[in-house]
Order: C-alpha cells, then sequence, then structure tokens
C-alpha cells in the first residue's frame, strides 16, 4: 500500500491518499484544498486517482473539490450524496469501497455531523472529524455527543489495537491508545 500524509492550511486540515502498489489506483481522503503536493505525490508513484471519500460535508474537508474534479475524473464518495456544493455518490455503512486491490470498509460515525462516515481499510481508520488523538468532534448538543461516542466504541475501537487512526486533524493515533487513554472512552 502506497500511503502519504498531507496537512493542507485550510483550518490545519489533513488529507491522506491510498494507493494501490498492483494497479495504481489511489484514493484521496478528504480535500480542504487542492494542494500541488497531491498532485505531485500521484505523479511521483504513478497512481491514478479514482476515488475521493469525503469523511464529512464541512468545507475544511470539502473546499478542494471542484479544483480537484477539474484535473482528476475521480469517483467521490459521502454520507448524504453531495459534498462541497457537488453531487456525490453515497457511502452508507457496511458498503465496500475498492482502491485497486485494496478493499475497505464504510462505517458511520456521526455526531459531529450527521452524515460523518470513515473509512478502514487494512491496518488503518480515516474518522475525519469523529475521532481525535485524545479527543472527539465537537457536537451541536447531548444526544449527538453520545451517539458518537456509541458509534466510536462499536465500529472504532473494536478494531485490532495496532490499526493507525488518521484524523481529519491533528496526528494520527492507534486504536489502542485512544481506547486507552482517551478521555471520552477510558
Amino acid at each position: 500500500m502506497i500511503f502519504g500524509h498531507f496537512l493542507i492550511d485550510v483550518n490545519e486540515a489533513n488529507a491522506f491518499v491510498v494507493g494501490c502498489e498492483e494497479t495504481r489506483d489511489a484514493a484521496l481522503v478528504d480535500v480542504a484544498d487542492f494542494d500541488p503536493r497531491i498532485e505531485a505525490f500521484l505523479a511521483r508513484h504513478e497512481l491514478h486517482l479514482t476515488t475521493v471519500f469525503i469523511t464529512h460535508d464541512h468545507y475544511d474537508h470539502t473546499g478542494g473539490l471542484r479544483e480537484l474534479l477539474a484535473k482528476y475524473d475521480a469517483t467521490v464518495y459521502s454520507g448524504k450524496g453531495h459534498a462541497g456544493g457537488r453531487k456525490t455518490r453515497v457511502a452508507r455503512h457496511g458498503d465496500t469501497l475498492r482502491i485497486g486491490d485494496i478493499e475497505g470498509r464504510v462505517v458511520e460515525t456521526p455526531g459531529h455531523t450527521e452524515e460523518g462516515i470513515s473509512l478502514i481499510l487494512p491496518g488503518m481508520v480515516f474518522t475525519g472529524d469523529a475521532l481525535f488523538a485524545g479527543s472527539v468532534g465537537g457536537t451541536t448538543n447531548p444526544r449527538d455527543a453520545q451517539r458518537q461516542v456509541q458509534t466510536i466504541r462499536e465500529h472504532i475501537l473494536t478494531l485490532p489495537d495496532d490499526y493507525e487512526i488518521h484524523t481529519g486533524h491533528g496526528p494520527s493515533s492507534t486504536v489502542r491508545i485512544e481506547r486507552t487513554h482517551n478521555p471520552f472512552f477510558v
């Protein structure tokens, strides 16, 4: 698996590229802005961007979609069928998402937003703003906060300890670290 992490200036958001070494197909997880480093990474690794996965529809995760899609013919997936003012394919809980020979699974992680989704790939999970290293994403009411914590417990913290957690902002973590040290779950 080919992996790239990009810290974008817009709200210091993270964007990630995952590529299949066999087919050279690649996915981009969240796109706050179209950053030339992403384009250079794709070219350097001879990757074809086929998929964009949007964890939730906030501008600091979708702001670069228009420019990105002007350059790449990629299918965009989101939790509600539109993101960044663009129509997307709906990715629902339990859906399989393929990036070449890499198989991923979509899980719902609502709370920060109603349509929040995360993507589980072999050895890693992309959580957007649902789960951060040592925290969780903000919610607007106690019901959403409780729902967010519950779905993270069910869908993310049940993964193997060594799975990497790649978040929408801030540093990455692991399932073991978040399960044992994140104050929202201990």
